[in-house]
C-alpha cells in the first residue's frame, strides 16, 4: 500500500501548536506577508544551489515581498545549537505566511515541504523536471499522485519571479487557487487512508484464510 510522505513530526508539532490559539485561522492567501518563501539547502540537491542563485541575483530586483534562509548542508537534526536553518516554529510561521512556497527536489522530489506548505494554506510550487522526472532514476514517479493538484508548475526556476510577480496581481484567484489545493488535499489524503485501510484489511484476511486452510498435527 502507499503512504504519502506527509509532514515532518516536528513541524507538524509546531503547526499544531499554533493552530491551539484560540485566535488562530488560516490567511487567505491575497492577504498574506510573503509572496513567496525559499528555505531549503543546497546540499541535497544540485538543482537547489541552482535556484538560491537565481534568488540572489533576481531577489535584490524585485519588489515583491519574500522570504529566504537558504543554508549550504543540510542537517535532520532541526532545533540544536550547531543548526543552521530555520528552527521549526518560526519555519511554520514563515509557510503559514506566505502565499507560495519553493519545494526544490532534494534527494526526493516528494520531500516533507509539499505537505507541509499544503497544511499551512501555502501553495506549493515546483519545476516540471521535478515533477515528471523522466530519466531513470531510484524516485521516478515520486510525485505521479500530484499531477492533477492544484499547484504552481513552472517550466523553469527562471520563471520563478516574473510568474509571481503576475500571479500577485491576481488576488482573486490566488485565494481560488488555495481553496482548490486545500479540497484536493483533503480528497487525496482521505482516498490514501482508505486505500491503505483497504489493503491492511485484504492483508488479514488472506492471512487469516491461509492459516485456518493448514492442517496442523495431531
Amino acid at each position: 500500500g502507499y503512504l504519502p510522505l506527509g509532514p515532518r513530526l516536528d513541524s507538524w508539532k509546531s503547526l499544531q501548536k499554533i493552530q491551539l490559539k484560540p485566535q488562530f485561522s488560516i490567511t487567505p492567501a491575497s492577504k498574506r506577508q510573503f509572496a513567496f518563501n525559499a528555505i531549503f539547502s543546497q546540499s541535497t540537491n544540485l538543482g537547489r544551489g541552482k535556484l538560491a542563485k537565481i534568488i540572489d541575483e533576481q531577489g535584490s530586483e524585485t519588489d515583491l515581498p519574500i522570504f529566504t534562509h537558504i543554508a549550504k548542508m543540510f542537517s535532520s537534526l532541526s532545533n540544536g545549537p550547531n543548526y543552521k536553518q530555520l528552527k521549526r516554529g518560526s519555519y511554520m510561521k514563515i509557510l503559514l505566511g506566505s502565499v507560495f512556497t519553493l519545494s526544490p527536489a532534494g534527494h526526493n522530489s516528494e520531500c516533507y515541504r509539499l505537505y507541509e506548505a499544503v497544511e499551512a494554506g501555502s501553495i506549493p510550487v515546483v519545476v516540471k523536471s521535478d515533477l515528471y522526472i523522466t530519466s531513470v532514476h531510484r524516485c521516478r514517479d515520486a510525485l505521479y499522485r500530484w499531477y492533477d493538484a492544484p499547484i504552481l508548475v513552472l517550466d523553469s526556476w527562471k520563471d520563478l519571479f516574473p510568474t509571481v510577480e503576475r500571479l500577485m496581481n491576481e488576488p482573486e484567484a490566488l485565494d481560488e487557487m488555495q481553496i482548490k489545493l486545500r479540497m484536493w488535499y483533503d480528497d487525496f489524503m482521505r482516498k490514501t487512508v482508505t486505500e491503505f485501510e483497504d489493503y491492511m484489511l485484504e492483508s488479514f484476511l488472506k492471512d487469516g484464510a491461509e492459516k485456518a486452510s493448514i492442517v496442523w498435527p495431531r
